[in-house]
């Protein structure tokens, strides 16, 4: 059962290794930060649902930050985020813009 919860964790879309591995990492992050089990950041759930609130999006934006090397903050688009689905797509979107940016 654990590896179908991670399956379906990590397949939110079609990813290549690296993107799943993206992926995994900011699940962790989310996870830390926002002080919720693993097992709630399934793909469909809502941030309501998970108990994310905007003091939560600005710690995991913070912890992005500090790993990525970007900016991260909350805003409108991050806000508007309703599920765990949008919010890792946002933040992957983000992370891959500006590494195109960096090249």
């Amino acid at each position: 059962m654990h590896a179908e919860k991670e399956e379906a964790r990590t397949a939110m879309t079609k990813h290549t290794p690296g993107e799943a591995k993206l992926v995994r990492r900011l699940l962790e992050i989310i996870a830390a930060e926002g002080l919720v089990s693993p097992d709630l950041l399934e793909p469909h759930a809502t941030v309501d649902d998970i108990g994310l609130s905007l003091d939560d999006l600005t710690l995991i934006g913070n912890a992005i930050e500090r790993e990525f090397d970007c900016d991260m903050m909350p805003d409108e688009e991050m806000q508007a985020c309703t599920t765990v689905r949008e919010l890792v797509g946002l933040i992957g979107r983000r992370l891959q813009d500006r590494a195109a940016s960096n090249r």
